[in-house]
């Protein structure tokens, strides 16, 4: 997706009439000054834009796929919102706010609706985190800052790889992907009690629902894989952006549901 910054633009035009010094402005004839006054009204307003957010270009590839493709991810206060190459008119979108996350399908014309839920759940088997770090020297400095390689362990066995910067790095985006972070794991924590339990996974339970931050306990990742293939790292990020609102907003005519909903409606 483009995110554009707009710039107004204006303009004065005056007309004199006569040659001499002595000579008195025209006034404008009458159809002319008719016509930039309808040309002005009609003109389209300029797009509304955002409070400046951060805007993040991710490189990511999925377990068991070769293929990569980029993820552009804008935070601010009031949102965080995620879009990739590979569906670039669909979007999922983080109202912080509301802390309900819509995830927007536009071939569907669906919204999936995921609310805060409490993570409350017990783990099912046992989940035992151990982190071990050493700096990451291979990764040059951002901001002046060093990077820091965390490993983590699950009931002993490798787990997840993140490679972050400390917390006062992008700390709105930080705190905003936290907050998606645990939104995501009250929604999988729904599903626990239903999953056959040769298909329990101490990592992945870890992972997603009941230490679902715990990578970004030090800092927001600027690299991360795991065990499967997934891999994610950031390619470029820029500063106090503005982007258009309505990039912002939900459809209002796509069904909306929620797991174990029917289509609830257009959220009129």
């Amino acid at each position: 997706m483009t995110l554009k910054q707009t710039m107004g633009l204006g303009w004065l035009v005056m007309l004199m009439a006569g040659l001499c010094a002595c000579a008195a402005p025209s006034a404008k004839p009458e159809a002319e000054s008719n016509a930039e006054t309808r040309a002005q009204a009609e003109a389209p307003a300029e797009p509304e834009q955002s409070k400046p957010g951060t805007v993040l270009v991710l490189e990511e590839r999925e377990a068991g796929s070769k293929e990569t493709f980029t993820t552009r991810l804008f935070a601010n206060a009031n949102y965080l919102r995620i879009a990739d190459s590979r569906s670039p008119d669909d979007f999922i979108l983080l109202n912080r706010a509301e802390q309900t996350i819509y995830s927007v399908n536009n071939k569907d014309r669906t919204v999936f609706v995921i609310s805060n839920k409490e993570v409350v759940a017990k783990p099912p088997i046992e989940i035992r985190v151990e982190e071990e770090s050493q700096p990451s020297g291979a990764i040059p400095k951002i901001d002046g800052q060093q990077a820091t390689h965390y490993r983590y362990l699950v009931n002993g066995k490798h787990c997840y790889d993140v490679v972050t910067l400390p917390e006062d790095f992008m700390p709105e985006v930080l705190a905003a992907m936290r907050e998606f972070r645990k939104l995501l794991a009250g929604e999988h924590a729904t599903t626990v009690d239903k999953t056959p339990p040769e298909m329990l996974d101490a990592c992945d339970l870890a992972l997603n629902i009941f230490e679902p931050v715990k990578h970004m306990e030090h800092g927001l990742p600027i690299r991360e894989w795991d065990r499967h293939g997934y891999q994610r790292f950031l390619k470029d990020y820029r500063r106090d952006v503005s982007v258009e609102t309505a990039i912002l907003e939900l459809p209002k005519d796509f069904e909306r549901y929620s797991v174990g909903d029917v289509l609830v409606g257009n959220g009129k």
